[in-house]
């Protein structure tokens, strides 16, 4: 997780530079993100996947300050902080949204790769020839699955902003692919925490329904308004 962090913040700096934007604020901005992510990934298992544990995680320091974590908790959290700094507060340009999405994108590649070498968002049972024995039988690898769509997606989100492509361009279709990774990876999933709802949809495919819906919305309207 450390590695995530530091090299998103590292490539985020680079962009920066790169680009010829003052990065003096960024860390400032990176540490409020930080801080709130954490929280709102940690709300988020609480709430969602905890079940009946929810109590004793939730005054325990090793459930705060260690493991279970769900990434749309913090994305969702880190978001709200992000909309306050930048256009509510006006500590951030928010035209320069889209020279943070790549690193955030290679941080959360990185992040999967971690979940599949501690073992835990482990898959459903499989028997197809790269499948990997994880807790107690073979299963999907699941957390490489997302960890691959994530680097493609990253290189992607790279090559955007060095085409120069608009703000929201960049914003919207990060959260459009990712929304469909996303989703089609959570079939695969096969550990009792990820919050499994009605129509045998999770928690993170209904989050992942939403995010799709709200990025096509704003494409078509960028469409509209030829600013795609």
């Amino acid at each position: 997780m450390g590695l995530a962090w530091g090299v998103g913040y590292y490539l985020t700096q680079y962009l920066f530079e790169k680009n010829h934007e003052d990065s003096s604020g960024l860390l400032k901005l990176f540490i409020g993100i930080f801080v709130t992510a954490w929280i709102g990934a940690k709300v988020f298992f609480l709430i969602f996947s905890s079940k009946h544990k929810i109590y004793q995680y939730l005054y325990a320091d090793y459930f705060w300050l260690g493991g279970g974590f769900v990434f749309y908790g913090g994305l969702l959290f880190g978001l709200a902080f992000y909309f306050i700094y930048s256009l509510y507060l006006k500590k951030y340009d928010f035209q320069k949204s889209y020279l943070l999405v790549p690193g955030l994108v290679f941080g959360h590649a990185i992040g999967r790769v971690g979940c599949f070498l501690t073992g835990c968002c482990f898959g459903s049972q499989c028997d197809l020839p790269w499948k990997v024995f994880m807790d107690g039988e073979f299963r999907h690898p699941v957390q490489l699955y997302e960890a691959f769509g994530l680097f493609y997606l990253g290189y992607l989100t790279l090559k955007w902003v060095k085409d120069k492509k608009r703000n929201l361009y960049v914003v919207t279709n990060y959260l459009l692919y990712y929304s469909v990774i996303r989703f089609i990876v959570e079939f695969f999933r096969g550990d009792e925490v990820r919050g499994i709802y009605w129509l045998s949809l999770s928690t993170s495919q209904f989050i992942s329904i939403g995010l799709f819906t709200i990025s096509i919305i704003l494409i078509i309207k960028m469409r509209i308004n030829h600013r795609y």
